[in-house]
């Protein structure tokens, strides 16, 4: 089994069509399916179901998607201790970022490590999904390691190391009743309407926990998927939303009040709990956790 058949299988399942891997992968779409058929000639089976839109795994190609990354993480390692004993770091890291990230100062840290290691190669990358979508893709092994913040015990296969935390605030318009309060009791907000973001972003389920605990309902009347959006339909009366304070850095004003009880909005670096992390990657870890 040759390595670049595993890279160009991973390619496509990631992508999800082999036009869009191919052009990742810079080859010809007709090199890329070879391969693929090759592939699936030595292992007996399918790997992917194709059909005029899209391409799906198969239960074979499920079975070797994990194990193939894990196959090519442990070469990235390989190559990555051999170029660090030649004299410098090199490689690709992977980084998964919340969509707004005020707390901790992110841009520094990546600044320092791109004078430090300027051979290395680091790729930012957001998900629709929010934070429980990088935390997902840490898992799996798409990303080296990830900037999320999720409310209690994160899934299987990553370690959350707790980087900073602030209590959200209830956002509402300045000239709302609840804007002059000292302290809003949490069951004043029971059916009350919400501008909120979508399931899995932390903030949301943070607050569903919230609610839900407290046996209380809300009413969410519009999910956007960016903060200024959130901060603009509550300065305009559309509903209440929980923020942090950091995380309205930037944008319009808006009253914050304190809730009881609260919740903590809390950012944490995931990485891999199941697997060794490139020298590339422990390098990034390891001035994240020391800053």
């Amino acid at each position: 089994m040759e390595l670049r058949h595993l890279e160009h299988f991973v390619a496509v399942a990631e992508e999800r069509g082999f036009t869009r891997a191919a052009a990742r992968l810079h080859l010809v779409q007709s090199t890329l399916s070879v391969s693929i058929r090759s592939l699936e000639r030595e292992l007996g089976g399918r790997l992917f179901d194709r059909t005029t839109h899209q391409v799906e795994l198969t239960d074979t190609g499920r079975a070797l998607l994990a194990e193939a990354r894990n196959v090519l993480s442990a070469v990235d390692v390989a190559r990555d201790a051999v170029a660090a004993a030649q004299g410098g770091l090199r490689g690709t890291v992977r980084v998964g970022i919340m969509h707004s990230l005020h707390l901790i100062d992110m841009a520094a840290m990546l600044t320092r490590y791109h004078r430090e290691r300027p051979a290395v190669r680091i790729i930012p990358i957001t998900a629709q999904k929010g934070s429980a979508e990088l935390a997902a893709r840490v898992a799996d092994g798409d990303l080296d390691m990830a900037f999320a913040g999720l409310p209690g015990e994160y899934p299987p296969g990553v370690t959350a190391h707790r980087l900073a935390s602030e209590p959200m605030r209830l956002a509402c318009p300045d000239d709302d009743p609840l804007a002059g309060r000292d302290v809003i009791p949490l069951a004043e907000l029971d059916g009350a309407r919400f501008v909120d973001f979508p399931v899995g972003w932390g903030i949301r389920n943070g607050v569903d926990r919230l609610f839900l605990g407290a046996g209380l309902h809300r009413v969410i009347a519009v999910e956007v998927t960016d903060i200024p959006t959130a901060v603009d339909l509550v300065r305009a009366g559309f509903g209440y939303a929980f923020l942090s304070p950091s995380l309205t850095v930037g944008s319009r004003p808006v009253a914050l009040r304190p809730v009881a009880p609260t919740q903590e909005f809390e950012v944490s670096l995931l990485t891999p709990a199941e697997r060794r992390s490139s020298a590339a990657a422990r390098a990034l870890i390891d001035l994240v956790l020391a800053s």
